[in-house]
């Protein structure tokens, strides 16, 4: 277990989180932001499906089966591997929100 003492000023400012116990209420904070980052990814990925109008997965099928114009193009490529980057980025939000929720510990990554 690892300790943890915080200010009084930031103890008082805890003091409008939910929660009982400090851990429930930096469990609190922890979702709130997660949560916020998880919409903020999903925004960005739903300007590339406005923009090509299709799912990253049907992108990336149109992709490997050469149905891309252009596919090649600096700005065909990056907005592939950025969009990619994307959803690699949701889907470790997600998996954070999930551990959060469970209060079980995260899984690392090496």
């Amino acid at each position: 277990m690892i300790a943890l003492s915080v200010s009084p000023q930031i103890a008082e400012y805890l003091g409008v989180v939910q929660g009982q116990t400090l851990d429930e209420k930096l469990l609190s904070l922890l979702e709130s932001y997660v949560t916020s980052q998880l919409k903020e990814c999903e925004r960005e990925l739903g300007q590339y499906e406005v923009k090509h109008r299709s799912t990253f997965a049907e992108f990336a099928e149109a992709w490997r089966e050469e149905r891309i114009p252009n596919r090649y193009s600096h700005p065909v490529e990056r907005d592939y591997m950025e969009w990619e980057g994307l959803e690699a980025e949701k889907r470790r939000w997600l998996d954070l929100l999930k551990s959060c929720r469970s209060d079980a510990p995260l899984a690392r990554s090496e």
